[in-house]
């Protein structure tokens, strides 16, 4: 294998590119950015919204606002030069290749190609395709993810980088890129050779569906029936068509690996196993610059040897502190500026963070008001941001409730929202609250990897037991758990048990025993390291990437350069 297409629906490399709504995007990039450190000869494959996902505000009653400025390519990436030419849905139609490098630690470059219909010589059916991330109805979304494996195939060979290709497909919308490889090997077998798929989707209703005569519209002979009849018969599945072209599935959490392999025990999927790959984090794009600083100092090269970090416990606790303190006055100055609630430094503060999705539960804490203002009041502060679909009516109205809340509970308990979620905000909350709140109804978090990004920074998670933090918790060590391994749905017992945690065990420990409190914060990034996208990226290269001895060539330690990693 010469080259890895890491191909996705969305990316997250910067806030200042909008091609991402959430984890899964942000995951994107920090795989991209881990292969990058490591030398890998990836390339990455995604679309380029012009209007993203839109641009969060607030109005007068405390409603969700979306804008969706256009932003210019040519202001974030560079020009590949190529125009490609597919005939879709009975046209011709342009898809203008942009390129991203993303450099890693020793400057090795992989690129990131973005596909972008929205171009002269395109119909006004056609050019608007890919302006908007999970945009337009059913036949628009088809359009995207044609253009997307079509289109990506199609760009990765123009571009250079075709030549002994493997494919890692990152969710169900990626499948037609492997059916597009299918298409030019010809053969099912040798296509499963040089695929991996992974799936985030613990529910049915995730996996994308089309009708097969809507495939054949808008596909025509670039797929072979046969092959869109692996996705299903009556619907094509592309999580099922994905699965179908793939050597290899896997999910993105022990627990997720667990819930997603009912998802594909149909009949011919009677010898497919979910395998578990945990998420990770980019550590460099992560880690806020008061604790980097600090590990710089105490723990050098941990940046290419991150089971360093292990040594926490034998930093100047005053040094940690400080650092602490620090990454919380300027989130805390930050929020002040936007919320004029007069968030205090020394209260203890709670941080949650993520797409407004009904099932994360964003608002649980305020079950029960009374009890939370017992356990609460003078001793706690909470920090929101999240954004919700524009056509999330369930969404949006989580955002409306933790506004009115906050207005409701002033002078007895501050609520913040921060307005307009994105990675730069996601990263200052991630480094400055005191703990990192989570309580998704279990087993509906695919892995969760705000969490990770806390950790790192010495943030302790507070959450259900799901995802990642059911691998990642020692409880009262590293963080607390939310109730017990529960999977039945009961928003009242999971409520009572976050009061208890909260009340018994949390407060009265940050208020009571700061030295225990922060050797819990020391624990938080003791575990770190286990959850890194470096050690992501080496377990699916050596699993499914056919290198099998990558951990082999890391880089010293010391900072020197070790090989890059070839197969």
């Amino acid at each position: 294998m010469k080259h890895l297409a890491y191909v996705t629906a969305e990316i997250g490399l910067s806030t200042a590119i909008p091609t991402y709504s959430g984890g899964l995007g942000v995951l994107a990039g920090d795989h991209v950015k881990a292969a990058a450190d490591l030398g890998l000869p990836l390339v990455g494959v995604t679309l380029f919204y012009k209007k993203g996902y839109g641009i969060q505000s607030v109005d007068t009653e405390d409603q969700q606002k979306l804008l969706f400025p256009l932003c210019d390519p040519g202001d974030v990436l560079e020009d590949t030069g190529h125009i490609l030419k597919l005939g879709l849905e009975g046209e011709v139609v342009r898809i203008k290749v942009w390129r991203r490098w993303v450099r890693g630690r020793r400057g090795h470059g992989c690129p990131v190609l973005f596909l972008d219909t929205d171009i002269d010589g395109n119909s006004p059916v056609w050019r608007p395709v890919s302006n908007l991330l999970y945009g337009g109805d059913n036949l628009n979304r088809l359009r995207q993810e044609a253009v997307l494996g079509v289109g990506g195939y199609a760009a990765v060979k123009a571009c250079g980088y075709g030549a002994d290709l493997f494919a890692h497909l990152n969710e169900g919308h990626t499948a037609l890129f492997a059916a597009a490889m299918c298409a030019e090997l010809g053969s099912v077998a040798e296509t499963k050779k040089r695929v991996h798929f992974t799936t985030h989707t613990p529910v049915p209703a995730g996996f994308d569906r089309f009708d097969h005569k809507d495939v054949e519209r808008v596909l025509g002979d670039l797929i072979d029936p046969k092959i869109a009849q692996l996705g299903g018969s009556e619907t094509l599945n592309m999580a099922w068509l994905a699965a179908s072209l793939a050597g290899h599935v896997n999910g993105v959490s022990e627990i997720n690996a667990r819930v997603a392999q009912p998802l594909f025990s149909a009949k011919h999927f009677d010898t497919l196993k979910v395998e578990a790959v945990t998420n990770g984090v980019h550590f460099d794009t992560w880690v806020s610059p008061q604790m980097g600083a600090l590990y710089d100092q105490h723990l050098f090269g941990w940046r290419d040897d991150p089971a360093l970090l292990d040594n926490i416990t034998g930093v100047d606790p005053e040094a940690f502190d400080r650092a602490r303190r620090r990454a919380k006055r300027e989130l805390l100055e930050y929020a002040n500026g936007q919320t004029q609630l007069g968030f205090d430094p020394e209260v203890l503060t709670f941080g949650f963070a993520r797409r407004m999705a009904a099932y994360k539960r964003a608002t649980l804490i305020f079950r029960d008001l009374d009890r939370l203002l017992d356990i609460g009041r003078g001793r706690v502060q909470i920090l929101f941001a999240g954004k919700a679909h524009e056509k999330d009516a369930e969404g949006k109205a989580l955002v409306h409730e933790l506004l009115t809340l906050s207005h409701k509970l002033r002078g007895e308990l501050r609520i913040g929202f921060l307005s307009n979620y994105n990675m730069w905000l996601g990263h200052m909350l991630t480094s400055g609250v005191d703990v990192w709140l989570n309580n998704p109804v279990r087993p509906l978090e695919a892995c969760g990897t705000s969490g990770m990004k806390a950790s790192l920074n010495g943030v302790p998670n507070c959450s259900i037991l799901d995802g990642w933090w059911a691998e990642g918790c020692i409880d009262g060590h590293n963080g607390w758990a939310i109730g017990q391994d529960w999977e039945t749905r009961d928003d009242g017992r999971d409520a009572q048990a976050l009061y208890d945690t909260l009340e018994k065990r949390v407060i009265a420990c940050y208020y009571g025993d700061r030295a225990k409190f922060r050797r819990i914060q020391m624990g938080a990034v003791a575990v770190a390291p286990r959850f890194s996208a470096r050690r992501m990226v080496l377990d699916y290269s050596v699993k499914y990437y056919g290198w099998q001895h990558a951990r082999a060539h890391l880089p010293h330690a010391d900072g020197q350069s070790g090989a890059y990693l070839v197969a």
